[in-house]
């Protein structure tokens, strides 16, 4: 086991949770640092968005007299750009985080709101694609569903990975002490807490 692994793994439950964060970003940080990198995570939601997007996009090129074959390489190259857009944001994500040295943000009590959010993008952006009658713009859905996982990664996943980063480098996981904030502050002492015991071994 990596030796920050350990370290996170000796912490109480709560200061646990404020590294490895929710069940996705526990699932994302399973892998090697390197491959559960910013950029790879938002490569591998497009990558998701992309096979939403397979039948829609098919039946939208063939309704228009495309072959199946033009209609999946349509669905490819869209697919390709999907996947580099969400990949260069979540590297560019990274590299600000590496600026500002944000603290992730822990989306455990939105994330009831913010998982439907793709799905209804898909809904809207379907219908508006069997439909046109209903008038749906298509750029409603697109925003919808691509939206919640560059802004996951941004608030939430990129300063986690940061913080374990720099552990696994023999870093502190943070530089310089977290500014506390009113409407945060339980979450910010907790998280220095965090911080404060685990530079402390």
């Amino acid at each position: 086991m990596e030796e920050w692994r350990e370290r996170i793994a000796a912490l109480p439950e709560e200061q646990r949770e404020m590294f490895e964060g929710g069940t996705l970003s526990q699932f994302f940080l399973r892998w090697p640092l390197t491959l559960s990198h910013p950029t790879f995570v938002g490569s591998f939601y497009g990558f998701l968005i992309s096979l939403a997007l397979l039948a829609p996009t098919l039946m939208d090129q063939t309704s228009i007299g495309e072959s199946f074959s033009d209609s999946f390489k349509t669905w490819g190259m869209t697919s390709l750009s999907i996947i580099l857009i969400c990949g260069i944001l979540g590297g560019f994500s990274a590299i600000i985080v590496a600026i500002t040295k944000r603290i992730p943000l822990r989306l455990d009590r939105r994330r009831k709101f913010i998982f439907p959010i793709p799905f209804i993008g898909l809904i809207l952006f379907t219908a508006s694609i069997l439909e046109p009658t209903l008038n749906i713009p298509e750029q409603i859905g697109w925003v919808l569903m691509m939206a919640p996982g560059p802004l996951y990664v941004h608030l939430s996943y990129a300063p986690r990975w940061r913080m374990l980063d720099r552990m696994a480098r023999g870093l502190k996981p943070m530089e310089g002490p977290i500014e506390v904030g009113k409407a945060r502050e339980p979450e910010d002492k907790d998280l220095q807490d965090a911080i404060d015991e685990i530079s402390e071994e």
